[in-house]
């Protein structure tokens, strides 16, 4: 569970911590904000993480520029060994449903899910993912794509919402 005082904390040392060097401090620093981190990760400038859900990076993964996780109390994202989430992506677990009887028309009640990003995937500049998806292994988001629906292992998708472009096997 990630700890919400101590990842502000991160987010700001993150910031202003080489791009792509101290990655061993990186890593201790997001293992002490409560983020389950591989060996051999490579995180770089201006990640954020929000909220306080769990989140877990696999061996040799690899996080690009100012991506942003998002995480509801009580949800999970995973990103398997050796995954790739490249510059200005977004992964977000939660939203609120459309309430068009209710106060407002997004209700301000949310949900909870689960992320999971396969091993070997590569999510490319700007997507986002979605909540409650699941990105198959070796897999390959293009970018700018939006990811509202599971993606099949060895499977290039790609648009908004992304739709399958090819087999990659």
């Amino acid at each position: 569970m990630i700890k919400s005082k101590r990842i502000y904390i991160v987010n700001l040392l993150m910031d202003i911590l080489p791009n792509s060097g101290a990655q061993r401090l990186k890593a201790k620093l997001y293992r002490w904000a409560g983020v389950k981190v591989g060996q051999g990760v490579e995180f770089f400038q201006g990640i954020k993480v929000q909220g306080v859900g769990e989140l877990e990076i696999g061996d040799r993964a690899f996080i690009g520029h100012e991506v942003l996780f998002m995480l509801n109390e009580g949800s999970k994202i995973i990103i398997e060994p050796s995954a790739v989430i490249s510059s200005r992506c977004t992964l977000m677990t939660g939203f609120h449903p459309i309430t068009p009887n209710g106060e407002r028309i997004i209700s301000r009640e949310g949900t909870t899910s689960v992320i999971r990003i396969g091993r070997g995937t590569a999510v490319l500049a700007g997507s986002m993912i979605l909540p409650g998806v699941k990105v198959g292994e070796k897999s390959m988001v293009a970018a700018g794509a939006v990811v509202n629906k599971d993606v099949a292992p060895y499977t290039l998708v790609g648009g908004c919402p992304a739709r399958f472009i090819k087999n990659l096997k």
